[in-house]
């Protein structure tokens, strides 16, 4: 409706959803240094992991909407709360094994 034969017509709700998709994934790839991620991993078949989640992409566009995703913001949380559950653990205890002054480490035993 509204367009002439073999003029292409009217793009479909779905056609449009996919160049959307496309144009975000572009311009989020240019902006964002995946370099920097700790959770990204490339690996042997070329693809990528996220190591927080446990998933395979076959691409950077693939991994990056992956980032933006409720399972991997999810994991973050998850992460963030266990880091900071175990540094009120540690209670300002410097890093690495805490050695008593029997020469055991803490929890260790003869």
């Amino acid at each position: 409706v509204g367009s002439k034969f073999g003029g292409g017509g009217p793009a479909s709700q779905q056609e449009t959803d996919r160049s959307r998709k496309d144009r975000l994934r572009a311009l989020a790839l240019e902006h964002v240094d995946l370099s920097r991620d700790p959770y990204l991993m490339r690996n042997h078949l070329g693809g990528y992991e996220c190591r927080l989640c446990l998933t395979l992409h076959p691409n950077e566009g693939n991994y990056l909407a992956h980032t933006q995703g409720r399972r991997h913001k999810s994991g973050l949380a998850r992460r963030a709360a266990e880091d900071k559950l175990r540094r009120e653990r540690e209670g300002g205890v410097s890093e690495g094994p805490s050695v008593a002054p029997g020469g055991l480490g803490a929890g260790g035993r003869r």
